[in-house]
């Protein structure tokens, strides 16, 4: 009983300052890789800065704004599913734990992606985990079980949609086969690591625990208990997250057919493999911890993805800019502002219990 409580003090004396990570040399790094990559992408493109400016300022707005719906709309999707993933973990009012409202994971959840979009490494995900365990009684290693378990998730289901939209590119004579096989063989790599890593805990998890420093051990047990445990309704949160990768496809679908009368082609004509195959292929680039927010990588990636299709250059990177304006730079501006009124809000609370 010591032991637990002196753990638990240990988690609660951890504190995770965004401002911190932010002002960081290896965020700074980061930026830096993401404007080189930027800059390489518009030199290579040759690109004709007022022609993709003209594109981007004509598109349709009612188009546009259904992009934007169909992007946030995930966000409640995502909350939903995890409290599942946290309710598995055993965080349910049963034992205790009263858990926010989905409106209130959701705002986590944001701020996450906010997070992912300003500092390196994808740390918005432990800070994801620090609010949690910051208004709710659970742990912060159990906590960051089920976001990691999340994230396995999506990369599975994201491959497995990509499997369908690479058939669907093969049946329909669709170019870019040597993309589609880079793209799978990235996938399979991520699966084969997720494989692993499950596959160890699950198999190896008592030995391991064994092998660790005594300080170490309850962390572990924490975190295998929360990653192995959230998957215990699979096919319910499976779904869920089928809905959530479709709604990001979704996303892009929209913001094609929000340019179509400037680039002169839509969804149609660029086909809906290929957009299917270029929105998960986004995804997947997203997850390499290299710069903010897949900031450069996704750019320089999704234009050539787009390029399978019958479009050109300058169309394609009007797409993805507008595109960009949704995934990357509406998560800042929204995210900033939940940012502020969730601590407002947790500020108000530490008033009042005092």
């Amino acid at each position: 009983m010591n032991t637990e409580n002196k753990s638990n003090n240990e988690e609660k004396a951890e504190e995770i300052s965004l401002r911190r990570r932010f002002l960081n040399y290896r965020t700074l790094i980061s930026f830096v890789i993401a404007v080189g990559l930027l800059v390489l992408v518009f030199e290579r493109l040759d690109v004709n800065f007022s022609a993709t400016w003209a594109m981007i300022t004509s598109c349709s707005p009612v188009f546009y704004a259904l992009a934007f719906i169909s992007h946030y709309l995930a966000f409640p999707l995502r909350a939903v599913r995890w409290k599942l993933f946290l309710q598995s973990a055993g965080y349910r009012k049963q034992e205790g734990v009263t858990l926010p409202s989905c409106w209130g994971l959701t705002q986590i959840i944001i701020i996450n992606w906010l997070a992912n979009s300003i500092i390196y490494g994808r740390l918005g995900d432990p800070y994801r985990a620090y609010l949690l365990r910051d208004v709710a009684d659970v742990h912060f290693s159990k906590t960051m079980g089920t976001v990691v378990a999340g994230r396995f998730l999506d990369v599975v289901v994201v491959f497995l949609l990509l499997m369908v939209a690479i058939f669907a590119l093969l049946l329909t004579g669709g170019g870019g086969v040597a993309v589609a096989g880079i793209v799978l063989a990235v996938g399979s790599i991520m699966l084969l690591i997720i494989a692993l890593v499950l596959g160890t805990m699950g198999r190896f998890g008592s030995t391991l625990e064994r092998r660790l420093p005594h300080r170490l051990k309850p962390f572990y047990v924490r975190f295998e208990e929360g990653t192995l445990a959230s998957f215990h309704r699979l096919p319910l949160v499976g779904s869920l997250s089928v809905g959530i990768w479709l709604l990001e496809a979704g996303r892009l679908l929209l913001v094609i057919q929000a340019l179509s009368q400037a680039t002169g082609v839509g969804v149609f004509e660029i086909g809906l493999p290929v957009i299917l195959f270029a929105a998960l292929a986004n995804a997947l680039i997203t997850a390499i911890p290299l710069t903010p927010g897949g900031l450069g990588l996704v750019e320089v990636g999704v234009v050539g993805l787009l390029m399978i299709g019958p479009i050109s250059r300058g169309g394609a990177l009007s797409i993805v800019l507008l595109d960009r304006t949704i995934s990357f730079v509406s998560i800042i501006i929204i995210g900033l502002l939940v940012f502020l009124l969730w601590h407002l809000a947790l500020a108000r609370r530490k008033i009042r219990a005092g």
